[in-house]
């Protein structure tokens, strides 16, 4: 039986990280993550490989790709999902914890009853091994520093696919300083205009933080109804005086 059965998949973040992704594009996005998962937690940087494994032509890859790959870091020859790896050493240590307990539980029901039956011979109570040191759990290694994410974050108006857009920031930095990006976001964040709001990852990686947009239309002044003449203000002799001619009118 696989040591890996099943892939833990949390629905509410992958719904929310992959809202600007196309069905196609999903699609493909899972069939990397199975693939990833059921080889080890890489796959290889290749176009053609990853086509493969996507089940599209290479043509239709690279259409696609500048989407889907800021979901992934790359190392070298290889790619890998930050939160997928996470994810598989917590099943191989679960898997690895399974098989010791069981094997320490053979050889302490075998000491057991070969203590019993030294007692029974000798008369002289045994002492049991001394208990094993549990290795420190995953939760209590120490955090990673913040790279300034948490800062962009606080600031950037759109907060969705957090996962995507920490990698994305994380390749941004390769590109330019904390402080620009910062500055771009706030210059972002406080446009008056009523454009849609850019997902974050998009505006990472297409270096938003440069945008220096025109500044909007000044909206035209309503035009009239058209009544404007119904709503003059009439004195009582000019009121008098419009009746006796409409008066006149008629009986002409």
């Amino acid at each position: 039986m696989s040591e890996r059965p099943f892939m833990q998949l949390y629905v509410s973040d992958f719904i929310g990280d992959t809202l600007h992704l196309s069905t196609e594009q999903i699609g493909a996005y899972m069939l990397l993550l199975m693939a990833m998962w059921n080889a080890g937690g890489k796959l290889p940087a290749d176009e053609a490989k990853l086509a493969r494994v996507a089940r599209m032509s290479v043509k239709k890859w690279k259409a696609i790709a500048d989407d889907l790959m800021p979901f992934f870091e790359v190392d070298g020859e290889a790619i890998w999902h930050n939160r997928l790896t996470k994810e598989l050493q917590k099943s191989e240590s679960k898997s690895q914890s399974r098989s010791a307990a069981g094997a320490e539980g053979g050889r302490a029901k075998a000491l057991k009853d070969k203590e019993a039956r030294l007692a029974n011979a000798m008369r002289s109570p045994q002492h049991l091994p001394e208990t094993i040191t549990r290795l420190p759990s995953e939760d209590a290694r120490a955090p990673e520093p913040s790279s300034g994410f948490e800062q962009f974050w606080e600031i950037y108006p759109n907060k969705v696919g957090e996962p995507a857009a920490r990698s994305a920031f994380s390749k941004a930095l390769k590109r330019a300083g904390l402080e620009e990006i910062l500055a771009g976001a706030r210059a972002y964040a406080a446009k008056t205009d009523d454009r849609q709001w850019c997902n974050p990852v998009k505006w990472l990686s297409e270096d938003r933080w440069k945008d220096r947009p025109a500044k909007p239309p000044e909206k035209p002044p309503p035009k009239p109804n058209g009544l404007a003449h119904l709503q003059k203000p009439q004195s009582r002799e000019e009121y008098i005086a419009a009746e006796l001619a409409r008066s006149e009118r008629s009986f002409t």
